[in-house]
């Protein structure tokens, strides 16, 4: 039995739950004050906003120099690591918000939304302020203690909801959402390292740096190409069809990011810091990573290709009729969001392996694909930019399943056994769900759901069941606690 608590088993399930319970009361909070929001803001305002956030997210995305990142992937000593990770991570991330701070008004003016110079100005200091926090959540991580996280994400959240709320109320607009956003940050960070419990002073080995540097700056490379990725859509659109456009997109865009996305998100936490542990076994890599791949499309398909299905109804419930142009994005972003989802976790493989230039260099591809097709969707429509992330990211899709095939051996007949029941059954029930609701188009949106849901969850359950009944027995495994093989721990990692 391993005496050192980082060579301790990955309990991929149990922190999987608790991190999908952080995810769940954090999102929702979020997503009921995107809700209350849509009543007292205008879609002006929340382009603007997501303008503001692109420009963020832009600097936000290499703030640690993917420090936090090597933190979690190394098997080196903590003791050794920790002082030179805490120092590189604090100082960037100064640096990095005086820059954006300096550089806010050029930018803005570049954009050609000059009001957009204060919002980044003040937006900076959350840069400065999560840096300070990447450290301890890097330790958590490295532990993978998913459970200390929920108190610090639960509690800025409701910050954020309650303060943007309130502010918005008082009518000031958008900036409710800038100051809102500071509160959760400055909350967050303060419990991270209350939560995190670490005792580490400053301080800088240059061995320890460079081994550091070496794995997180392709990392931080590659998530400011993730960045570019993500977000082509949002300036294309901002630039060529205005705010408005750009506000109902991002409503549209927040459902599936908030309920699909957000999933993966909460289990490629965990799986990074299991595969990590386990990386240089692959035959176990490629078996977690397939249980993993079964559990989350067998959860992500359903809800992208429902919410699909009835996305008039869905924002007619939730926003009201004055974002009723966000039905059709909404629609095409769920499938979208299905499609990214199958594969999502590729990229935890390359990563735990220490290949993160792997991801790179295919994200880059994309992004030299997608580009030029986005900027002339968006002269169109922004269902039309919908669209095109559809078929690029069917591409992609082929493309890194292809790559994590030749990487670690996993079988793509097996990828398929995996994924496609899963996907066969959500399609049926989309299509049960979307014909269900061109019979009641006569009823009021709210009574349409609560007449679809079950329906539709009744015709996926059996579905699943005839198709794939394993894939039910295997996702309860998965998030049972104390179901799971235990990998063979490789490597020095105290």
């Amino acid at each position: 039995m391993p005496t050192n608590p980082e060579q301790s088993t990955p309990r991929t399930g149990r922190q999987a739950m608790w991190n999908y319970l952080v995810f769940a009361l954090s999102k929702s909070s979020t997503l009921i004050m995107t809700i209350v929001l849509a009543r007292l803001l205008s879609p002006a305002d929340f382009g603007l906003f997501a303008l503001a956030l692109v420009v963020i997210n832009l600097f936000d995305y290499v703030k640690d120099l993917g420090v936090g990142a090597a933190l979690v992937q190394s098997q080196s000593s903590w003791r050794l690591l920790a002082p030179t990770g805490l120092t590189l991570t604090v100082v960037s991330g100064i640096a990095t918000g005086a820059i954006v701070a300096v550089v806010a008004g050029p930018i803005s003016d570049l954009i050609g939304h000059e009001q957009l110079a204060p919002l980044i100005r003040v937006l900076a200091i959350c840069i400065i302020i999560s840096a300070i926090g990447a450290f301890p959540a890097a330790a958590l991580r490295r532990r993978i203690d998913f459970r200390a996280r929920l108190i610090p994400e639960f509690a800025g959240a409701i910050a954020k909801t309650v303060l943007t709320i309130a502010l918005a109320w008082q009518g000031i607009g958008v900036w409710s959402l800038v100051y809102g956003q500071l509160a959760a940050v400055i909350i967050t960070t303060a419990l991270y390292w209350r939560a995190a419990a670490t005792h580490v002073e400053f301080g800088y080995d240059r061995q320890a740096a460079s081994a550091l540097l070496k794995f997180g700056v392709p990392a931080s490379a590659l998530s400011l190409l993730a960045f570019a990725i993500y977000n082509v859509d949002y300036l294309a659109i901002g630039a060529r069809l205005g705010d408005t456009d750009l506000g109902l997109y991002t409503l549209a865009y927040r459902l599936p990011e908030l309920i699909v996305l957000n999933l993966c998100v909460v289990i490629s936490d965990v799986l990074f810091s299991a595969l990590s542990r386990i990386q240089h076994d692959n035959d176990e890599m490629s078996a977690q990573y397939l249980k993993v791949l079964g559990v989350v499309v067998a959860l992500t398909a359903p809800i992208g290709l429902g919410m699909a299905a009835v996305a008039p109804q869905i924002i007619g419930v939730l926003y009201g009729s004055t974002y009723a142009g966000a039905a059709a994005p909404l629609a095409m972003l769920s499938i979208f969001t299905v499609i990214y989802s199958i594969s999502f976790h590729t990229g935890d493989v390359y990563k735990a392996i220490g290949r993160p230039g792997v991801l790179t260099a295919i994200n880059a591809a994309k992004f030299t694909v997608m580009i030029g097709p986005i900027w002339w969707a968006a002269g169109k429509s922004i269902t039309m930019v919908a669209t095109v992330l559809i078929v690029v990211e069917c591409i992609h899709l082929v493309l890194r399943i292809a790559v994590v095939r030749a990487m670690i051996g996993v079988p793509v007949a097996r990828i398929g056994r995996a994924a496609i029941p899963p996907v066969v059954a959500a399609i049926v029930m989309g299509l049960v769900a979307w014909s269900a609701a061109r019979l009641t188009t006569s009823w009021p949106d709210i009574l349409e759901l609560l007449a679809i849901v079950p329906l539709a969850a009744v015709t996926y359950g059996v579905g699943l069941k005839l198709l794939s009944p394993q894939l039910i027995s295997d996702s309860l495994r998965v998030l049972r606690p104390g179901q799971e093989k235990a990998p063979t721990a490789s490597g020095r990692n105290e």
